[in-house]
């Protein structure tokens, strides 16, 4: 899975969130419609997460 800025995410549980920023090692998300804001490694998020189209939301 590429990662980029804007990518629209759904975690395993159904939410959704948006990468903001990333690198080769870490990926910063919020929720959308929410305030939760991480940064994790990037393995994590290729583990736990799929790709959406933006207009899926």
């Amino acid at each position: 899975m590429k990662i980029q800025p804007g990518d629209l995410l759904i975690a395993t549980d159904g939410s959704f969130y948006r990468v903001l920023e990333c690198d080769e090692e870490m990926v910063s998300l919020t929720r959308v419609n929410g305030y939760t804001f991480f940064s994790c490694k990037t393995e994590f998020v290729k583990s736990t997460f799929r790709t959406l189209q933006s207009s899926a939301v």
